[in-house]
């Protein structure tokens, strides 16, 4: 089979691997920690149940022109298992212990300097890695921002921009439960609720959203793939509903089938966990696989790539919604960022951590009312760097583990 074209670049891919090109700083040292933050309630994924959220940290220490030191962060999206990606927390730390991080400080001592972000594919991810390798551009992206004291959201334009969050349920236990929980959800101002599927539970949707009042708040399903050839008859009884997607009914490596369902449905079909890079965006679309993208900058190979997504997908008309992998306060930011760049979007998976995690990284999200629509509104952070630095009270409080450092010597 040919491979996919790849998908050109954008401005705004573009700008943020503008970064670090000008040079500056030189790399000090590295270092690896995971953190586990405490689910607020336990997560059930296909594989078992998790109560908490294991995070890969990536922690650089460089020294500007003028000898002031400059912090790196970056996050690792790998969860504890392995249900949704091939990487887990364990494999990608791994990853990033025995080969990207050894690779960024060999190279940095090679240049006598940080390596700017789109020098970055030279510290090849292994096949496979695209979660342990954003966390790692995330990091020299966060670094070179801030030696430049500049925002994520300022180099994209965003700066001072608002985002409408959406909000994730899992499945419903009944309609009347699933009701009660879209009212309450409506009530604090979400813009949209994702409600996830399985074969057995359409009716429970559709009892639930037969007679919600109008104007209801907008909903779409997510599968996560758990549909076959034997019970995706199921969803058609949840395509009168006027949902704003199906999210991946099927198998991440099925797109013909996803082709072959979306011509028999009205409701618009969302690929996620199949858009593992740019290029299989492009194969999805083009082939009519799904008509709406979810974009999830780690999945898709890091900040970058994402960027380079979102400005294809605004220039070919295509709607997008940025993902959530149960980020912390830290990463969620990025992706906040992200999702005020203009185009046809849904609103994403923005709820702020504290609705999912009992503590965080980094201070709570600033959230507001929108004047117009009295719906929640997420602030982009216009400080320094992707977010603010990680708090190292609660870096203390919940480390699990660490790397020594990885000092950098020309």
């Amino acid at each position: 089979m040919d491979e996919p074209a790849p998908m050109p670049s954008g401005l705004h891919g573009e700008r943020w691997r503008s970064l670090g090109a000008a040079g500056g700083l030189r790399l000090e040292q590295v270092e690896l920690l995971e953190v586990e933050l405490p689910f607020r309630r336990p997560v059930t994924t296909a594989i078992g149940i998790h109560r908490v959220r294991p995070l890969v940290l990536v922690h650089l220490t460089c020294r500007d022109d003028a000898g002031v030191e400059v912090e790196g962060w970056g996050e690792c999206a790998a969860l504890a298992d392995t249900t949704y990606d091939p990487e887990d927390a364990a494999t990608a730390w791994t990853t990033l212990e025995r080969d990207l991080v050894p690779a960024l400080a060999a190279d940095a001592g090679r240049r006598g300097a940080l390596v700017p972000v789109g020098g970055l594919p030279g510290v090849a991810a292994p096949t496979g890695r695209p979660l342990a390798w954003s966390a790692l551009e995330m990091a020299v992206g966060d670094a070179w921002l801030r030696a430049a004291g500049r925002s994520l959201a300022g180099l994209l334009g965003v700066d001072g921009a608002t985002v409408p969050p959406g909000a994730v349920l899992g499945l419903p236990a009944s309609s009347d439960t699933l009701r009660a929980d879209l009212a309450d959800l409506d009530d604090q101002g979400f813009a949209r609720v994702k409600v996830k599927v399985a074969p057995g539970t359409e009716e429970v949707i559709v009892g639930a959203l037969g007679d919600r009042p109008s104007p209801a708040l907008p909903v779409q399903v997510d599968a996560n793939g758990a549909y076959g050839p034997l019970t995706v008859a199921g969803l058609q009884t949840l395509d009168r509903l006027g949902l704003l997607c199906i999210e991946q009914p099927l198998a991440r490596d099925d797109l013909a089938g996803h082709r072959d369902l979306a011509a028999t449905l009205t409701t618009p079909i969302c690929l996620d966990e199949s858009l593992d890079a740019p290029a299989r965006v492009l194969e999805a679309v083009r082939t009519q696989a799904c008509s709406v993208v979810c974009v999830k900058p780690a999945r898709l190979g890091g900040i970058g790539a994402a960027l380079d997504v979102i400005d294809w997908c605004r220039a070919a008309g295509v709607t997008w919604w940025m993902g959530g992998m149960f980020e912390s306060g830290f990463a969620r930011r990025t992706l906040v960022a992200l999702a005020a760049l203009p185009g046809p979007t849904i609103p994403g998976d923005l709820a702020p951590p504290t609705g999912y995690l009992t503590d965080d990284l980094v201070a709570p999200m600033v959230t507001g009312r929108d004047p117009d629509t009295g719906r929640l509104a997420v602030a982009v952070h216009d400080g320094p760097g992707l977010a603010p630095e990680p708090s190292s009270a609660t870096r203390r409080a919940a480390r699990v583990s660490r790397t020594a450092p990885l000092r950098v010597r020309p």
